[in-house]
């Protein structure tokens, strides 16, 4: 009887070598395919992205096309004929010379000292 039960084991190290093997095998398997999926839902992100990227791209040169339209001299000259714009001239008390004029040396009482100017073109 002592033979038989020492023949009848059931090979523990060997089994449990293989369920070691076969649960790396599987997690390496659903490893792969996680970072597989992963990887495709990125890149329809990145697509979807480049995609609203470019239409914001577009968008953005018709808004500068209309920008430099509207604030062409030709569009706003057109508009002041239309009564659209109101412009009113700059009175001479509106305007503050910062420098000396060229033909007067700068003293200390000059550069403290505020001057209205003219915004008439004077001819030279």
């Amino acid at each position: 009887m002592n033979r038989r039960r020492h023949s009848n084991r059931v090979p523990v190290a060997a089994l449990v070598r293989w369920v070691v093997v076969a649960f790396f095998l599987c997690a390496a398997g659903l490893s792969y395919v996680y970072f597989k999926n992963q990887m495709q839902t990125t890149g329809n992100d990145i697509r979807s992205l480049e995609g609203e990227l470019a239409t914001l791209q577009t968008e953005d040169e018709a808004a500068r096309a209309q920008i430099d339209r509207l604030s062409s001299q030709n569009y706003l000259e057109r508009r002041l004929a239309e009564g659209f714009i109101q412009l009113t001239p700059i009175r001479d008390e509106c305007i503050v010379r910062l420098h000396a004029k060229a033909g007067t040396s700068a003293t200390a009482d000059n550069d403290t000292e505020l001057q209205p100017v003219s915004n008439r073109i004077t001819a030279q």
